[in-house]
């Protein structure tokens, strides 16, 4: 197979002008704009691309597309890339996969030696027993293990989902796709155009007849004038329920792949036919290729095939491949018609020369044979709908029986006829596509609750009128008088099958698994029905008898980085963090945000809050603005706690249960007028509050007047903690007293911080220290920070990160929701039971917390390892004495730079939480230690007397 660059086609889609240069197995190549990786390397003579699975053979180009199974490459560290279809790029690093030490030079070729004993099921059957031996067979399997090479610290590229629901989906843009599109779009419909290949047209794309190009230039100029939304490089994956698509974008500007979830009203399944290989003694040898790969390799790449073919033709796509390659000066030695009973039965030869060999024992040397022996029909997206493919002998393939009513199949799927016949099928189809999704537009309309008033009644579901697309008749070619390769994805030939047959199964679903036909990376669409066709003669049947396989989801290859879809976790950082970043912040994150851990020594930090005045950044606490005169119910509803008669300037804490009595959530809720509320949560319970509550609001007490704005990130918030906070507030806050009588612990007030008004701010204290907690509009933060730290510069004011708060919080014995609680912690365990007031009205937990009152349940204590500078590690278990039996654990530990010794909080059971009780605690290093339980949650000032200041 001699293959070389030709002069400008008419019809070829590379830039000449623009090369691109890549690297294949190391050796310096170049192609042009315009090429795939396949297209690039054969115009510069390469004729081997890959080597077969098991047998290791040399694999040259079949069909030249997505679907060819001999063209799978590595592109960098991007294993299994189908360099028929990829395009080229200037660096590409490319190179061959399954073979060592070279493609050219595949030791592991000699596997070829042993083909008659790697039957179908040899696995199955050799390594098996003895069972402990399975390792070994393992270790040594996966040395011929095929496909790339998976690089582990690949960097995390960016994939992206969407969501649409257009009126009309037309999976395949050839002519009748095309038509069909434009068709439902001039009936009003909403139309996406999806087309696998790299642009639209179809079989007219590497046509050179000049009726077939005049038409695409018409089609093409159409779509532009019209409102279709066009993708190409994309597939219609799955069909799922109700027209639910799956479809994968490829060429997105921004993500490798997209993944694009799209509700159709109806479908349109316009895919055209896919090529099927001839079955024969060394029909997977490099050189023997598809009417429509040298079609391809001619008009779209000016590649000419080889220089002395052999065509064997059952129908009019092998004829034009002779006038192509008779175009481009390739000699034809011989052309083989199949509808006359011509046949080709093997070749032999080189890798570089394919000699036919006649079924009378003609020979014709070559360096290339072309076989056009008939088309696969690619029915999955109908058999995914429900619709099983009915086989037609005359026509040598299966057509659609009877697909669901929003499900319409047009193209050669549907039938055959010239371009003309086809355009008005498409046609046809588009406008019986655009009135039935009418109809089922105005039904989910009008069902559908705060919907737009629909007009008019409901349009009546048209009736198929369409006049049906003829069948042309095409020989029966699936196998010669020898046997061949069925499945080159897999090295599964028609002896594998038959044999399998032999071995009992004789179904086609369980030889496919078997023997692992279809189950490569072509999946079936060049081999399912050659597969079938194996099974059918080895039983004696017909392939109507034998049926087909059934197509599932997906039916092109989906990365899992387009399933995942972008992070729905986006990092977030508050409005104050490049002040963090430029004075030595040391950050964490914290469920979705970047927060300061600390700047440098979270223990000086704590003492200087102690001491003198710290501010934290809190941005993440999860604010609610809650509004109406309903608001109290709610929080009665969603509270273990009373809040029915809380003040204007009050602010109270409350703790969240699940209705399984599990703590939820804590925080503070302030009134800030007569119907304005602020509900505080944990930085890491935002999101989920929100949705608490506004499910109880929406399907439970819909009636309710109460409106819910989320407004964690319209506000930065700054914690300002320590003996001097109330000097540093003084000087930059207007209109608000400040003195403690004035503005009392628990309580909320409204000011002017630093000229930026609309800040509100409550007095209270996670710190355990007087302290001020200040929400400003968010756009400020950064500035309300600055003018902090410039007016306590002589107050010792300096930055404290989340290590110091929870270091200082620990010390003040405040447990935190999902640190010293877990998923079956209920309310009282928290040792908060006086919170919780079962004599109120129903709300969430009740039930289960009031069942809970009356149980034996662990307990949080607060405790200090007796030897104060041994710190357990969190999670570490506290046991019984000398035994294992496990009594309880530590939750959060720290060193407490305040009282120069270890504390802690943990679990215990409900007999070890008073004051004096000791206990062991098992270390992750099989020490265990001693330590004491405390009267207090609080190791420090339990009293309480500082934070009230």
């Amino acid at each position: 197979m001699t293959m070389s660059r030709q002069g400008v086609q008419p019809n070829e889609v590379i830039d000449r002008s623009t090369k691109l240069r890549f690297r294949w197995n190391g050796k310096r190549f170049s192609g042009f704009e315009g090429d795939t990786i396949a297209s690039a390397l054969a115009a510069s003579g390469e004729h081997i691309f890959s080597r077969s699975m098991k047998y290791h053979r040399p694999r040259g180009i079949l069909t030249a597309d997505f679907w060819d199974p001999n063209l799978m490459v590595q592109v960098g560290d991007d294993p299994n890339v189908r360099a028929g279809h990829r395009r080229l790029e200037s660096g590409m690093d490319v190179r061959a996969q399954n073979a060592w030490p070279s493609l050219n030079r595949d030791l592991k070729a000699a596997n070829g030696l042993v083909g008659r004993f790697l039957t179908a099921g040899f696995y199955y059957k050799t390594f098996m027993r003895p069972q402990w031996l399975w390792p070994t067979y393992e270790r040594v399997l996966a040395t011929f293990a095929p496909g790339g090479k998976i690089d582990l610290d690949t960097p995390h590229a960016y994939h992206d989902k969407r969501y649409t629901h257009p009126d009309v989906v037309v999976a395949g843009a050839g002519p009748a796709g095309i038509e069909a599109a434009l068709a439902a779009s001039s009936e009003g419909a909403s139309v996406l155009l999806v087309e696998h290949e790299h642009a639209v047209g179809g079989h007219l794309r590497y046509s050179s007849d000049a009726g077939d190009q005049a038409a695409l230039t018409d089609l093409r100029a159409a779509l532009e004038a019209s409102d279709v939304e066009v993708l190409t490089d994309s597939t219609v994956t799955g069909r799922y329920e109700d027209n639910w698509l799956g479809i994968v974008q490829r060429n997105h500007p921004i993500a490798v792949e997209r993944l694009i979830k799209a509700r159709a009203k109806t479908l349109v399944v316009a895919p055209g036919l896919i090529e099927r290989p001839y079955v024969f003694e060394g029909n997977d040898r490099p050189g023997v290729i598809t009417p429509g790969a040298a079609r391809r390799l001619i008009n779209l790449w000016g590649i000419k095939p080889g220089e002395r073919a052999v065509v064997f033709s059952a129908n009019a796509e092998g004829d034009a491949a002779v006038a192509d390659l008779e175009r481009v000066g390739t000699e034809i030695a011989a052309v083989i018609d199949g509808r006359t009973g011509g046949s080709v039965s093997s070749t032999e030869g080189s890798s570089r020369a394919v000699e036919a060999v006649m079924a009378n024992g003609d020979r014709i040397e070559a360096d290339l044979l072309v076989v056009a022996a008939g088309w696969t029909a690619p029915t999955s997206l109908l058999n995914m709908a429900g619709d099983r493919p009915v086989y037609d002998p005359a026509a040598a393939r299966f057509f659609p029986s009877d697909p669901p009513s929003n499900v319409l199949a047009t193209g050669g799927l549907a039938g055959d006829g010239d371009l003309d016949r086809l355009r008005q099928h498409g046609a046809e189809t588009g406008r019986l596509a655009a009135s039935r999704a009418a109809a089922v537009r105005h039904r989910l309309q009008a069902r559908t609750a705060r919907a737009l008033a629909v007009e008019g009644d409901e349009p009546a579901w048209a009736p198929d009128e369409r006049t049906a697309l003829g069948r042309d008749p095409h020989p029966e070619l699936y196998r010669a008088d020898t046997h061949g390769m069925v499945d080159m994805s897999e090295d599964i030939s028609s002896k594998d099958l038959v044999a399998a047959a032999h071995e009992g199964y004789d179904s086609v679903e369980l030889a496919k698994r078997y023997t692992t036909a279809t189950m490569g990376p072509s999946q079936g669409k060049l081999e399912t029905v050659n597969t079938v066709a194996a099974i059918a003669e080895a039983r004696g049947e017909t392939i109507s008898q034998v049926g087909t396989t059934v197509w599932r989801p997906p039916y092109a290859p989906i990365t899992l980085g387009a399933l995942a879809g972008r992070m729905f976790e986006p990092v977030r950082v508050s409005s104050i963090h490049p002040w963090h970043e430029a004075n030595n912040v040391s950050v964490i994150q914290a469920g979705q945000w970047l927060r300061p851990d600390h700047y440098g020594d979270p223990q000086a930090e704590v003492r200087n809050v102690r001491e003198n005045v710290g501010l934290i950044d809190v941005t993440p606490l999860g604010k609610l603005d809650l509004r109406g005169p309903d608001v109290p119910k709610l929080l009665s509803l969603l509270y273990v706690n009373k809040w029915m008669k809380l003040g204007i300037g009050r602010v109270r804490y409350g703790m969240m249960c699940a209705e399984d009595g599990v703590v939820l959530d804590d925080g503070v809720t302030g009134r800030l007028g007569e119907d304005h509320y602020m509900m505080s949560t944990t930085s890491s319970g935002a999101g989920g509050v929100w949705e608490w509550v506004e499910n109880w609001l929406q399907t439970e007490r819909p009636d309710w007047q109460v409106h819910v704005t989320p407004v964690t990130t319209a506000y930065a918030s700054i914690n300002v903690a320590g003996p001097k906070s109330r000097e540093l507030m003084s000087r930059v806050c207007e209109g608000v007293d400040l003195d403690a009588e004035a503005f009392p612990y628990m309580t909320v007030r409204q000011a002017t911080v630093a000229g930026v008004e609309g800040c509100f701010m409550w007095r209270i204290g996670f710190t355990g220290e007087l302290s001020f907690e200040l929400h400003v509009p968010a756009g400020h933060g950064c500035g309300v920070w600055e003018a902090l730290m410039d007016a306590g510069s002589d107050l010792g004011v300096g930055p404290f990160g989340l290590e110091g708060q929870r270091i200082m919080r620990l010390e003040k014995g405040h447990f935190i929701v999902g640190q010293d609680t877990d998923g079956l912690t209920l309310g009282p365990s928290t040792g908060l039971g006086s919170l919780i007031k079962l004599d109120k009205d129903d709300f969430a937990g009740k039930p289960e917390l009031a069942w809970a009152a009356d149980r034996s349940l662990p307990l949080i204590v607060a405790i200090q390892p007796d030897d104060p500078d041994v710190v357990p590690e969190e999670a570490a278990q506290i046991v019984r004495g000398d035994t294992n039996e496990i009594l309880g654990r530590i939750t959060s530990s720290r060193y407490s730079p305040t009282l120069s010794r270890s504390i802690c909080l943990g679990q215990v059971e409900p007999d070890l939480a008073a004051g004096g009780t000791k206990l062991t605690v098992l270390l992750e290093s099989g020490e265990r230690i001693s330590a004491t339980v405390i009267d207090h949650h609080a190791h420090f000032d339990p009293a309480g007397e500082r934070l009230r200041g």
